[in-house]
């Protein structure tokens, strides 16, 4: 085989590469812009529920004594209504299915991308030697690995946050039910004070007493909440720790290999030019 035709075979194989990166990355593109699309339908939708959500929250807060209320006359006759709770089901659903569509096939798209890239490299690297080949194949599962360890330690971090937030509204919550406490059981230590026969254990009594024990037990379960929330959130923690030492040793590892390694190695492409960051 002579240099030349090596040359133009060589000159085939990076302009067929191109030309593959080309389609996918037209592809990617128009995927980008269908995920915004699903995205900007499922935020619009969450907005709307949001304002529903705080109406209703309001209405339901609403009392005889409430500050604010008012005569509407004829407005029960008014239906400003859209929608009924099947029409609305569907639409909100209809919304998840096609975000949950968008994403599959962003997760095929990528899958075919990263696919592709270890294909085109090779093909354009086949004239280097096995050590050429070792390290650019260590390079690649080293840096999937950091990818798939810094999603995982994301992913960790969220939860740690989830965790903290949920701990605070159990003791929250703890805390609310002291008031309620208090009212009970001072209506039941006045009642103590009834004269003579007038200390009834009537059904006000009765109540006043299931009411003392319902809160009690509530307490009970939410200090328990609390204790596995707490456990988890150790957990959590030390996971986040194990991540973080993996990821330091992954980012060491992947920086002697690419930099160090493949930088001795001028004379050939190197890894990062071939394998670009999806």
């Amino acid at each position: 085989m002579g240099s030349s035709f090596a040359f133009a075979q060589e000159v085939d194989v990076i302009r067929s590469c191109r030309e593959k990166m080309q389609q996918f990355l037209d592809k990617a593109k128009a995927q980008i812009l269908s995920n915004r699309a699903a995205q900007h339908k499922l935020e619009k939708d969450l907005a709307n529920k949001q304002v529903a959500h705080r109406i209703d929250d309001r209405c339901h807060h609403l009392m005889n004594t409430s500050h604010g209320i008012s005569y509407y006359r004829g407005v029960e006759q008014v239906d400003a209504t859209i929608s009924v709770p099947e029409s609305w089901a569907k639409f909100t659903n209809d919304n998840i299915l096609r975000s949950q569509s968008q994403r599959a096939a962003s997760a095929k798209l990528r899958g075919d991308i990263e696919n592709l890239l270890p294909v085109t490299a090779s093909e354009m690297r086949r004239q280097f030697n096995a050590v050429n080949v070792a390290f650019t194949k260590r390079i690649a599962e080293m840096a999937d690995a950091k990818r798939k360890t810094q999603t995982h330690l994301a992913k960790t971090l969220q939860e740690i946050f989830r965790m903290e937030r949920n701990i605070e509204a159990i003791q929250k919550a703890i805390r609310d039910q002291g008031p309620p406490l208090k009212v009970a059981q001072t209506r039941l230590d006045e009642r103590t004070r009834r004269p003579n026969m007038e200390l009834c254990r009537d059904t006000a009594q009765l109540r006043l007493v299931n009411e003392v024990r319902d809160i009690g037990e509530t307490v009970q379960t939410l200090q328990q909440q609390l204790r596995d929330s707490e456990d988890a959130l150790q957990m959590l923690v030390r996971a986040k720790a194990v991540l973080q030492h993996d990821l330091a040793v992954k980012a060491n590892s992947l920086f002697i290999d690419q930099e160090k390694c493949m930088g001795m190695r001028k004379t050939f492409p190197s890894t990062a030019r071939l394998l670009a960051p999806i």
